[in-house]
């Protein structure tokens, strides 16, 4: 949050300039994502210009890999408002855990004003997509859902590239969505695909993992440029900001360990606008 409403002040020019653009955003329903979502928009909300808007989408879920895949299960009963109320009240709990001193009034004053601007950024969310059950069940997972998700991948980059009339659009989601559709938008061209790995090594040595199979670190902000063009969209562009890095360059530590399925994936489609920006947001896990 305060990275974001630092980069805020930056010339719009900047390197920051893409997500400062961003005036339209895709939200995943899973709570991390939303809590994300509320603190790293938050200050975009108050720049001046075009309103922000922000809507939750089920299109943004996470893939779910295996029947364990905990994290990916929806809360029974959690739709509607409720998926509101309920990133409030996590949000609230942990301002309650806090050992803060009830003296310090500058503190408080900084905390009323934090839950202020994070709950206006919740109730400003478009939550029509998710008036019902959108979630799946992890128990009933198979392997053949693997397919379904990455339709799923290509119909979010569809919605971004051909109905959003944004040149900068957002997305606020999970690390194997985002690596799922980095694959099926990877560009065919040789050259291309090394200019690729090496933005996204970011400085990162190439000891680390083929970024072709990792992942976005926790909280990574990478902003994708697309082609899109009768052959099909591809990526040709990326860049990390506030020093992002995919996972495997990160201490051994801090990286998770998931189990990944590997697929082929191409996507063929009639001619569309020109290239375009897309800033993609990691979600926080």
């Amino acid at each position: 949050r305060q990275q974001i409403a630092a980069l805020a002040q930056e010339s719009p020019e900047g390197p920051g300039a893409s997500l400062l653009r961003c005036r339209r955003w895709y939200v995943s329903p899973f709570l991390r994502a939303l809590q994300t979502a509320a603190y790293a928009l938050a200050p975009l909300r108050r720049l001046p210009g075009e309103p922000l808007t922000m809507r939750v989408t089920p299109q943004a879920n996470e893939i779910i890999q295996t029947p364990m895949s905990l994290d990916c299960q929806g809360k029974k009963g959690n739709v509607g408002i409720k998926v509101v109320t309920r990133a409030i009240s996590k949000i609230a709990d942990t301002f309650e855990e806090d050992d803060d001193d009830p003296q310090n009034q500058a503190l408080a004053s900084s905390r009323q004003e934090e839950l202020a601007d994070v709950t206006n950024t919740l109730c400003s969310m478009d939550i029509t997509e998710v008036a019902q059950t959108w979630w799946s069940e992890v128990s009933a997972f198979k392997k053949e859902h693997l397919k379904q998700d990455d339709a799923r991948v290509k119909r979010l980059v569809q919605r971004i590239l051909l109905q959003d009339d944004q040149p900068c659009v957002g997305v606020v989601a999970h690390s194997l969505l985002f690596k799922r559709l980095i694959q099926v938008f990877w560009p065919k061209d040789a050259a291309l695909q090394e200019e690729l790995r090496l933005a996204l090594r970011n400085g990162a040595s190439h000891d680390t993992a083929d970024p072709y199979q990792d992942k976005i670190m926790n909280c990574g902000t990478l902003v994708l440029t697309f082609r899109y063009q009768r052959a099909g969209a591809e990526i040709i562009k990326a860049a990390f900001l506030f020093d992002g890095h995919m996972e495997s360059a990160l201490a051994r530590g801090m990286q998770t360990q998931e189990e990944t399925e590997d697929m082929d994936g191409t996507y063929d489609a009639d001619p569309a606008p020109p290239m375009r920006d897309r800033a993609v947001s990691q979600e926080l896990l």
